[in-house]
């Protein structure tokens, strides 16, 4: 013989809530040890009040009721049921749960609609931060992402990782400013960088995709910061820099060292105030020897006295152990920091070079210079006119 299914618990309180029905309950206590001297009809009403903090509308309704249900035993209990004072109470009790009621549908209204923005908040961080492979080519790799924004917001903070023939190509950078258009056009560099980071002869030639795909954007008040590097299996790296916080080296047998570029770079999306060229780093990685990309909010989180946060000097954080547990170190070193006046959004990339794989393809050039010329990107084409980056190939 089936036997029918014991219906489930959230099924039993769905007309009822919990924390009110304790609140109806502890009124319903304190009347009985008060007596009869004592009359605390009113104070029922506590309950469908209690409810609609968390509750969904039918829960404070049914709270009301259960609520009523009390307030006219325990005035028929007092023998003051027939009382005009005892109907008002009872009344009293419906008209603050029907108000609950609606309190709580519009509560419950707003929390779907904050929830509906942290989902879209999340799915658009996720895109611009996205997971990383534990592995690519010659190195290992963990990625942190942090914001200090409300969840409903999002930051303008990006990187992305691209395997190569014979190595890794990497991009992290930083969008003037917060929200939905620096989510615009970080989504732009990272949609121009995973396209042509793969298939570009040169690391050159994918920064200047990245210029282009800047300068198409109708928004030319904004720019970003940016690394663009490129680490092959044979232990070379490349480092493109536009106008962003130089990747951190911490060696393996100890010391650190700053891939600083030769000359100042130029942010992405700022061509019209110069010739747009970034600075450049070539260095050599051995085995062990670990690269962290990061972004502003980073070396720029300043303690209560003003003071920036010491990267360099506890650089150490970053050794001996698993790349995500140094991450988590370096974020609490932060937090502690920063106690007092906050962190801003941050990014950071940590990678350890681990030398060539067996059966791993001989390496690209090693971001070697490679002259570009406007009509092999397109320029002919392109609806920018007067476009400096093109008039710079050019020359």
């Amino acid at each position: 013989m089936a036997t029918r299914p014991r219906p489930s618990r959230s099924a039993a309180f769905k007309y009822l809530d919990c924390g009110g029905a304790w609140a109806v309950l502890a009124v319903a206590l304190l009347d009985l040890i008060l007596g009869e001297e004592v009359k605390l009809l009113a104070l029922y009403a506590v309950g469908p009040v209690v409810a609609s903090a968390r509750g969904r509308a039918p829960a404070v309704a049914g709270t009301g009721l259960f609520a009523a249900v009390w307030a006219t035993v325990l005035a028929y209990h007092d023998g003051v049921l027939a009382t005009h004072w005892a109907v008002v109470s009872v009344l009293a009790v419906a008209v603050v749960t029907a108000v609950s009621a609606a309190a709580a549908r519009v509560r419950q209204g707003h929390e779907c609609g904050l929830a509906l923005m942290r989902d879209v908040a999340a799915t658009a961080q996720d895109a611009l931060a996205p997971a990383v492979p534990e592995t690519a080519g010659p190195v290992r790799i963990a990625a942190s992402y942090e914001s200090a924004a409300d969840a409903a917001r999002i930051g303008g903070d990006f990187y992305e990782v691209v395997p190569v023939r014979g190595g890794v190509r990497v991009l992290i950078g930083d969008v003037q400013g917060k929200g939905l258009r620096a989510a615009g056009l970080a989504a732009a560099l990272l949609g121009s960088f995973r396209e042509y980071a793969a298939v570009s002869p040169s690391l050159e030639e994918v920064g200047v995709r990245l210029r282009c795909a800047l300068a198409r954007r109708p928004d030319d008040e904004r720019f970003a910061t940016a690394v663009l590097a490129e680490l092959t299996s044979d232990g070379r790296m490349t480092v493109l820099n536009y106008g962003h916080p130089a990747p951190l080296v911490v060696r393996a047998g100890g010391g650190v060292t700053w891939t600083e570029p030769d000359r100042p770079g130029m942010p992405l999306g700022l061509d019209a105030l110069g010739d747009g060229q970034p600075g450049r780093h070539r260095g050599l990685l051995h085995d062990g020897d670990r690269v962290l990309f990061h972004t502003d909010g980073l070396a720029e989180a300043r303690d209560e006295d003003g003071r920036f946060y010491p990267l360099g000097s506890h650089s150490g954080l970053l050794r001996d152990g698993p790349l995500g547990h140094c991450l988590t170190r370096v974020r609490e070193d932060v937090h502690r920091h920063a106690a007092q006046c906050g962190a801003d959004d941050s990014a950071l990339l940590l990678l350890e070079f681990e030398g060539p794989a067996e059966g791993v393809d001989a390496p690209r050039g090693g971001g070697a210079h490679v002259p570009l010329r406007a009509a092999e990107l397109g320029c002919d084409v392109c609806a920018v006119r007067d476009c400096p980056i093109a008039a710079g190939l050019r020359d």
